[in-house]
């Protein structure tokens, strides 16, 4: 089964961001040492900006995302801070309804750094 991890990203501030990317990554490395195969659009999306300039924002990456969540069988909906106010989540949520994609929502954990 190919689980996409959804989790809010976007954030005027750099440093939330940072974080944003940081936590998801962390739960996306946990799932696949439990042998899950699961993809997390920030991770990927992340690491691709600091090798090349472009939009950060959901905008830009939507089209990517929608792509990838397309096939995959499970969304995962990763409640971190700002989740439920998150444009790229909710638009995820909707797709995988429209798509008959299982979602299943999880709670977020992790101390804050």
């Amino acid at each position: 089964m190919l689980v996409y991890i959804a989790s809010p990203y976007s954030h005027p501030d750099e440093y939330v961001r940072e974080e944003n990317f940081k936590r998801v990554s962390r739960y996306a490395a946990l799932l696949v040492s439990e042998g899950h195969i699961a993809v997390s659009p920030i991770t990927y999306g992340h690491t691709l900006l600091v090798f090349h300039d472009m939009p950060s924002d959901y905008a830009f990456w939507q089209k990517f995302c929608l792509t990838l969540l397309a096939k995959c069988d499970k969304l995962i909906v990763y409640k971190m801070p700002g989740w439920e106010k998150s444009k790229g989540v909710a638009d995820e949520i909707e797709f995988a309804h429209e798509n008959s994609i299982i979602i299943e929502y999880v709670e977020f954990t992790e101390t804050i750094n």
